[in-house]
């Protein structure tokens, strides 16, 4: 059984210029939902354990996308959306495990 997903997300999104200049195209939503959400969630589906993303220097925002809470738990806090709660849990369940 595979265990271990590596994804390379280092492309310069050429194609998306001049969007992906300032924002990485994995992080673009596709149905209300950023790509690489997606390629998570089939990753979980398939029972994979660990997820390593290969990004570069330009795409730290991938990063902060899922390890940046301070922001975000006060605003789920005052606005008490069970919706928005539910989906920023399924966020945490991404993160790696210490």
């Amino acid at each position: 059984m595979i265990k271990q997903a590596i994804i390379p997300l280092a492309g310069l999104g050429t194609r998306l210029l001049p969007l992906t200049s300032v924002f990485a195209k994995e992080l673009l939503p596709i149905n209300g939902k950023p790509g690489v959400e997606y390629i998570l969630d089939e990753c979980i589906e398939a029972g994979i354990k660990e997820v390593i993303f290969i990004i570069s220097n330009k795409k730290k925002i991938i990063k902060k996308y899922f390890y940046n809470d301070s922001f975000f738990k006060k605003i789920i806090k005052q606005k008490k959306d069970i919706r928005i709660e539910r989906e920023y849990k399924k966020i945490l369940k991404y993160k790696k495990n210490d």
